[in-house]
């Protein structure tokens, strides 16, 4: 199977929307000497076509338009579950206090009269787009760090609920500890992202033994492996070391790449998790032999825009934000993803393991303490 690397982040997607070509040219230039991406639709229609394709960023939106005006816009982008974050900046020549006020009421972020000054417009989008990416990054850190956290007190209420006696207590004792301490790293973590959240967050990278890794991920996730009866097949080389940050690599990374294998994996089949190295990079390799995933799912993965959530094989949920933190985490090692997968329907109907997701982790092989800078 060809392994697909993951997709590099892009500029801001503007979409531009106005009747009027001259406009469109205008904006298109002051935009272009910004350095944004963006996109023209010379009508309502167009603008909502082009939106079911790919999602902006932000939209400049004008409101006198022939059909579909940007009201009408601005209120259908508003009901979709998937469109009503995208700011909207109305763009218009309509002056009068009561067309602001709609405006605003309709759910728009700003409103923009014409003839507008190019500096003035390009600080508000610029403002924007900074709010928009604060929010999606708290957002996204705080479902998958407490999802991750639920993982690491899962093993401890498994315990509890088999503790009869004292003896029993002693030989749980162990794993009940590492549990705790894992979720109390979490909670740290938590509390450093909240403290930090509008500056870069700064990780701590060291020597992080790799197998210790996913043994505590491995603990934190026993009840889901013992659920579907998934074989966890481990080939990790005890004195393997990577660079990394041994909370966010346990808990983010590697607790997110196995509980997607357990998901998308069927009852009683086997996950395979091994590691080897290359002069200075280590590569994790953790692969099932479940549904897989299409090509396009392979593409948007990492891309917090995109609906990549699906249901697992004995319906379990998710959120969609587990993979983009992952990258996120992985790139503030200097490491990379690749992911390989091959769905079932495209496999053989008599080969149970020619189907199914290969994702691997290609880490700086272990050196001396540095900080990095992760994702704002």
């Amino acid at each position: 199977m060809p392994l697909k690397k993951s997709v590099s982040e892009e500029k801001p997607f503007i979409l531009i929307v106005d009747d009027v070509p001259k406009n469109l040219q205008v904006l298109g230039s002051i935009l272009r000497e910004e350095g944004y991406f963006f996109t023209p639709a010379t009508s309502g229609k167009q603008a909502l076509k082009i939106i079911e394709k790919r999602l902006p960023d932000l939209i400049l939106l004008d409101i006198m338009m022939p059909e579909t005006d940007g009201y009408e816009v601005c209120r259908i982008l508003k009901k979709n579950p998937a469109t009503k974050d995208i700011p909207i900046i109305f763009l218009t020549a309509k002056t009068d206090t009561e067309d602001i006020i709609k405006g605003f009421e309709l759910g728009g972020v700003d409103y923009i009269i014409k003839p507008f000054n190019p500096t003035e417009l390009l600080a508000r989008i610029n403002t924007h787009l900074e709010i928009l990416k604060v929010s999606n990054d708290r957002k996204e850190l705080l479902h998958v760090l407490c999802h991750d956290l639920a993982n690491v007190f899962s093993p401890i209420i498994s315990a509890l609920n088999i503790i009869h006696d004292y003896d029993t207590f002693q030989i749980l004792k162990k794993d009940m500890e590492t549990a705790a301490l894992n979720g109390m790293r979490i909670i740290e973590l938590v509390r450093t992202i909240r403290a930090l959240e509008d500056k870069k967050i700064k990780l701590k990278l060291e020597d992080v033994e790799l197998k210790e890794t996913v043994e505590t991920s491995e603990l934190m996730l026993k009840k889901k492996l013992d659920e579907k009866n998934i074989k966890l097949v481990k080939n990790v080389d005890g004195r393997l070391r990577v660079y990394a940050e041994f909370t966010s690599l346990t808990n983010s990374v590697i607790n997110n790449l196995l509980t997607n294998a357990i998901k998308f994996s069927y009852p009683d089949s086997k996950i395979i998790v091994e590691a080897t190295q290359s002069d200075d990079k280590v590569i994790l390799s953790i692969q099932d032999f479940g549904i897989g995933m299409s090509e396009q799912m392979q593409r948007d993965i990492f891309d917090m825009k995109k609906t990549t959530s699906r249901i697992g094989t004995r319906g379990e949920t998710g959120t969609g934000f587990g993979m983009p933190l992952v990258n996120k985490f992985v790139k503030a090692y200097g490491g990379s993803i690749e992911i390989s997968s091959k769905r079932e329907k495209d496999a053989p109907t008599d080969n149970k393991t020619d189907h199914g997701t290969e994702i691997r982790l290609i880490l700086k092989a272990g050196s001396k303490l540095a900080v990095s800078e992760a994702v704002r």
